[in-house]
């Protein structure tokens, strides 16, 4: 199995990245590679996209921080189910119209449904173990919430590379995973408050238990 290991920078994945280098790391039916496709979502789709073709791999994972809506999420790690871009459209008298809502796109058109972008391996989800939170991506990170972030009271987390993943691999059918470590509230620009090194040491084991446990994986598991 050939495994594409995908983050935005280097400070988010370093540790892990040690750790597939390290010759006591032994692997023996995955093999990893790490890129690292810089921020946004414009070097993510681009680099990726690029990547996928040349390596053709069995599984992407997409690995970072991000902020979260609630402060009992900080901290934690998610596998995120779908992907909302929130900030890709008008801000109108009335307030702020997506792509969708202006008409200037189809919400229900490949690979988009009801306008987000969903992760349709489910098993796949389900098997890693975590707990499972909705994403949204934009471009410019507003020290005031988004209208409309939060579902339900259901948990958001917010990066600005998600939604490229999610596209890119839903367009050239490759089984992924985003998995996103709770650093911060969405929000909240003092660092003195984030909670980096405790969303970092979570990310970092929660990435080697599944690269470790794909190694017994089931092929069923990468099915729809």
């Amino acid at each position: 199995m050939f495994l594409l290991l995908i983050s935005a920078t280097d400070y988010e994945i370093g540790e892990t990245a040690l750790w597939l280098n390290n010759p006591s790391t032994l692997l023996n039916v995955l093999k990893a590679e790490l890129l690292i496709s810089g921020i946004g979502q414009l070097q993510t789709a681009y680099t990726l996209g690029k990547k996928i073709r040349e390596m053709k791999p069995d599984l992407v994972i997409q690995a970072g921080i991000g902020g979260g809506v609630s402060p009992e999420d900080t901290g934690k790690v998610y596998a995120i189910r779908s992907e909302r871009i929130t900030d890709l459209g008008a801000m109108e008298k009335a307030g702020f119209r997506d792509i969708f809502d202006m008409g200037l796109a189809e919400g229900d058109r490949f690979p988009f449904r009801e306008g987000t972008l969903e992760n349709p391996y489910r098993l796949l989800m389900e098997w890693t173990g975590l707990p499972l939170s909705d994403g949204i991506t934009v471009n410019e990170i507003k020290e005031s919430e988004f209208l409309g972030i939060q579902r339900n009271g259901a948990p958001v987390v917010e990066s600005m590379e998600g939604a490229a993943l999610h596209y890119v691999c839903l367009m050239e059918k490759v089984p992924f995973l985003q998995i996103r470590a709770v650093s911060n509230m969405i929000g909240d620009r003092d660092k003195s408050r984030w909670k980096l090194k405790d969303a970092l040491e979570n990310l970092h084991a929660s990435l080697v238990f599944l690269i470790q446990k794909l190694e017994k994986a089931d092929e069923t598991l990468f099915r729809i």
